[in-house]
C-alpha cells in the first residue's frame, strides 16, 4: 500500500527524468563531437539508393541519397546521408547541405537534423521531472490535495 502517493510518484518520475537527462547529456556530447570534426557544404546527390530503414518499430523501404565530398587531401569520397524518405525526392545531380565528418558520415544541415534527438530527449526528461516539481514546490499534497496558488493583491 502506498502511503505517500505525490511522494511515490516524484520518486518514480525523478528517477525516468534522471535517466533520460542522462542519455539527452550523451546525445548532445555525441553530435557536438561530430559537429567539431564536420564540416558543411553544399554536395552534389550521386547516387540514390532504394533500401530497408528502420521506422518506429519496423522497417520500411525508403529512398537514401549518397552525396560526394572532398576528402582533406584532394580526393572525394561517396558518403550516404544519414537521412531518408519513403518518396522519391532526391535526385542525383541535385545539391544537397550537409555536415560531413569523413570519419562517422554525413547529415542534413537543418536544425533538426543536428539538435532534433537531444532536445526531444531533454523535453521529455522534464515531463518526467514535473511530478517532482510540483511535490517539492508544494503544489501536489499527499493524499491528493490540490494546492492551490493565491495571488494577492499589493495593499
Amino acid at each position: 500500500m502506498i502511503v505517500d502517493r505525490a511522494k511515490f510518484v516524484s520518486v518514480v518520475g525523478g528517477f525516468g527524468g534522471s535517466v533520460l537527462l542522462l542519455v539527452g547529456i550523451y546525445l548532445f556530447v555525441n553530435r557536438v563531437l561530430f559537429l567539431a570534426q564536420a564540416t558543411s557544404s553544399s554536395a552534389p546527390v550521386v547516387s540514390v539508393s532504394h533500401e530497408y530503414v528502420s521506422k518506429g518499430k519496423g522497417y520500411v523501404l525508403a529512398y537514401v541519397p549518397t552525396v560526394q565530398i572532398p576528402d582533406g587531401e584532394g580526393k572525394t569520397l561517396d558518403l550516404k546521408v544519414d537521412t531518408f524518405n519513403e518518396e522519391p525526392v532526391y535526385k542525383v545531380g541535385h545539391q544537397m547541405r550537409v555536415s560531413c565528418n569523413t570519419q562517422r558520415g554525413c547529415i542534413e544541415d537543418t536544425f533538426f537534423s543536428k539538435w532534433g534527438g537531444p532536445l526531444i530527449v531533454f523535453s521529455v526528461s522534464l515531463f518526467f521531472f514535473s511530478p517532482l516539481w510540483a511535490w517539492k514546490l508544494g503544489l501536489w499534497q499527499p493524499n491528493g490535495e490540490i494546492a492551490s496558488l493565491e495571488l494577492r493583491r499589493d495593499a
